[in-house]
């Protein structure tokens, strides 16, 4: 996933849980990634057209994928693939050599509306010129995945964090609950904050954390499937605390293409808890979160950084 993991298990069932979690995230990952020429994300996109046959596991990736679309009113949207390639994001950031294979002709678009899930044949259709990329909300359902197989294997409770987006669920290590620490959008050591969580999960959205550049011109992996375009959001990053990781991914990417005049209401209006940091170094917060120590993030280091 192009990414760094962390996994906690407190009282694991035996030595070898947290192997076989880490075994599994890879299983997802060979399934999900577009970098993988014959992952199942893979073959439904170079198949386009075709029902195309795929693991249990990818039947509920893309039903996730579908479910976020509608939350999100189209915020989150998984079809916006196409954009990234034809912007630059072709290849890993990891592994310049795994490509995103897509198939030749006319891309766009689309609606999740216009995938098609076969539950009982285990078979995924997307429309010709339409494909699909997990993007952050795979590492968000993986993190779920894992922590619900440690749990259910016999751990007291754990934490799993992709790239940043973690889930956690059971009984925590200290009794304040699971530590959870915040990245800043700027280049930096310290935490944006530190806080703890229960259980649940939390995703931070940023046009920081992907950013290349394509034709002497700077590119970021937040598109606005309004626009077509990366999105011109005055927001460097935002926060979402939730009951999943996938869900926490989905709003967090939906809420920082809201920008800051919008983001509180829209967070509000999904009963969500979270924080914005704005270019200009201004950090915005859900009531809930108003006691919150946040670190001041200086807008002279923004302002370069953008």
């Amino acid at each position: 996933m192009a990414c760094g993991l962390h996994l906690i298990a407190h009282e694991p069932s035996g030595p070898d849980q947290l192997e076989g979690a880490v075994d599994h995230l890879c299983h997802l990952e060979d399934l999900w990634s577009r970098f993988i020429t014959d992952s199942d994300i893979s073959r439904i996109n170079t198949g386009a057209g075709q029902p195309v046959a795929v693991a249990p596991e990818t039947i509920l990736l893309v039903e996730t994928m579908k479910n976020a679309w509608e939350l999100t009113q189209g915020r989150y949207d998984p079809t916006v693939l196409p954009i990234l390639v034809a912007n630059g994001y072709a290849s890993s950031r990891v592994d310049p050599t795994a490509t995103t294979v897509l198939p030749v002709g006319r891309h766009r678009i689309g609606t999740t509306d216009e995938v098609t899930i076969d539950r009982r044949r285990s078979t995924v259709t997307v429309p010709p010129g339409v494909a699909l990329d997990p993007g952050g909300i795979g590492k968000g359902l993986a993190a779920d995945l894992a922590v619900a197989s440690l749990i259910e294997g016999g751990a007291a409770g754990a934490l799993v964090s992709i790239g940043g987006d973690l889930a956690a669920a059971g009984v925590a290590p200290e009794p304040e609950g699971w530590r959870v620490d915040i990245e800043r959008p700027d280049p930096g050591d310290a935490p944006l904050c530190r806080t703890t969580i229960d259980h649940g999960g939390v995703a931070t959205s940023s046009t920081r954390s992907r950013r290349w550049v394509h034709e002497g011109r700077p590119q970021h992996h937040a598109i606005d499937p309004a626009t077509g375009a990366p999105s011109e959001t005055d927001l460097a990053s935002v926060t979402v605390f939730t009951t999943s990781g996938w869900r926490a991914e989905a709003f967090a990417t939906a809420a920082l293409l809201a920008g800051s005049g919008s983001v509180i209401p829209f967070l509000d209006s999904h009963d969500l808890s979270g924080l914005a940091v704005t270019y200009q170094g201004a950090v915005l917060r859900t009531t809930d979160l108003e006691d919150l120590e946040v670190l001041a993030v200086p807008a002279s280091t923004l302002a370069m950084a953008r």
